[in-house]
């Protein structure tokens, strides 16, 4: 694993948590070791970010803006929206520049305070930290008509140049080896983030559009940052059309029995209707005998009292995972595309596209799919609740899409939850999402 993520505490804002995670894949493709610190305090003082290398550290104030970002040195930063609409960035703190240079003097000063914690008296007399990077990272990206002038001590990145950046910069006092880096986060008394761990370990996500190793090698040789790929748009026809849902051939086959049953229906009823009435003519008639017709009693309706059916809160993943399957013999994707809260009840909808040669199972049970949340608590799937139920099935070149239940509500006091396929339609390590509860900021 080249990349470990550790904090002091949990990021609060779902924002933070998305940025990081999303840092955190990139990074997981590179061959060195990356360490990303997050939410930790130093000093009395909390930092947002910190990243540490072999050869570098880089100290961040993460900030979340979608509109056009004005600011400088001095004064308040603000944002300006789509709506033309104007935001100010830490209203009643202090904006972003002089935010990540605090952070930047406690950090290194208290480092190379304890630099005998971390290395031989050889070895610290050659290490500085004061020669770390500092940086404001705008995520997701920096708008392109914004103003922000900054001097020398501080960059500003966008989260999508970031990867890039911490491959080609170096900190010209810093060399430091895996057991050294490894040092840091202890002596700053910080915990592995074991979510995001596993999430982006062996078996985990990988972001697309970020530098491979050997494209970071290039970039690192070259010394040149270049502007992010744009996504590629994939050529009509490049994977298999859809196939219905499985609501929807329900829906069909249902229509089509209740057309033949009432196509029976009428025939026999014809026919029966036909000899009742030859047998009738052949007997006499009966006299008739007056009846009274019963006046039909209208009970009151009680008018509804409105729609009680809660409205569930959702999380929409739409994260892939790609593998070469031995069970498909070829390539099968799962992707966990929403989440479903309700006060009863949380619901997971997959979908499995299987591009092999053989058909594929994704069973919709507590064995294959786990769930637990940030605090420890474990969620158990009801394979009878699930759509199909048991099991989804994908035969060769289709998509399909069902949903598994957890029957009880999310506890009240976790924030992100982890979900886990342990199984088919892979093989090896689980491959994990990780996700933020909605509501809980």
């Amino acid at each position: 694993m080249t990349v470990q993520v550790w904090v002091g505490e949990i990021p609060e804002h779902p924002q933070e948590r998305e940025a990081i995670v999303a840092l955190a894949r990139g990074l997981a493709r590179l061959d060195e070791l990356y360490l990303i610190l997050a939410s930790f305090t130093v000093g009395g003082q909390a930092v947002d970010l910190a990243i540490f290398k072999p050869n570098g550290g880089f100290v961040i104030e993460l900030k979340h803006c979608d509109g056009r970002v004005i600011g400088g040195v001095n004064g308040r930063w603000r944002v300006i929206d789509a709506n033309g609409e104007e935001h100010l960035i830490n209203p009643d703190r202090r904006n972003p520049y002089n935010q990540v240079i605090s952070y930047f003097y406690r950090l290194s000063n208290f480092l190379n305070q304890h630099r005998r914690n971390l290395f031989s008296r050889h070895r610290a007399a050659s290490v500085d930290f004061r020669t770390s990077k500092r940086l404001v990272v705008i995520s997701p990206s920096i708008h392109p008509d914004s103003e922000v002038i900054l001097d020398w001590k501080v960059d500003l990145k966008g989260l999508d140049e970031l990867p890039t950046y911490l491959v080609t910069a170096t900190s010209s006092e810093i060399s430091l080896t895996e057991d050294e880096l490894l040092g840091i986060p202890q002596l700053l008394r910080c915990e592995p983030w074991h979510d995001v761990n596993l999430l982006v370990g062996e078996g985990g996500l990988v972001e697309e559009g970020w530098p491979t190793p050997e494209e970071a090698a290039l970039i690192a040789e070259e010394e040149e940052i270049p502007q992010p790929a744009a996504e590629e748009t994939p050529e009509a026809g490049a994977l298999p059309r859809p196939a219905p849902r499985p609501w929807a051939i329900w829906m069909r086959r249902t229509a089509l029995l209740l057309a033949v049953l009432l196509l029976v229906g009428v025939v026999a009823g014809f026919f029966s209707g036909t000899w009742e009435r030859i047998w009738a003519g052949l007997q006499p008639t009966p006299t008739p005998t007056p009846t009274l017709s019963p006046t039909p009693i209208v009970l009151p309706t009680i008018p509804p009292a409105g729609d009680q059916t809660p409205v569930p809160l959702v999380y929409y993943v739409d994260q892939s995972v790609t593998r070469e399957s031995a069970f498909a013999n070829g390539e099968v994707e799962v992707t966990l595309r929403r989440v479903e809260f309700l006060p009863s009840r949380i619901t997971f909808y997959w979908a499995l596209v299987n591009r092999g040669t053989r058909s594929v199972r994704l069973p919709l049970d507590d064995v294959n799919i786990s769930v637990r949340d940030n605090v420890g608590n474990e969620y158990r799937v009801d394979p009878e609740l699930s759509l199909p139920q048991r099991v989804l099935v994908a035969w060769p070149k289709e998509r399909v899409e069902g949903f598994c239940v957890v029957p009880r509500p999310v506890s009240p006091d976790a924030i992100t939850m982890v979900a886990s396929v342990n199984g088919e339609p892979f093989e090896g390590k689980p491959v994990v999402w990780l996700l933020n509860i909605p509501g809980r900021e």
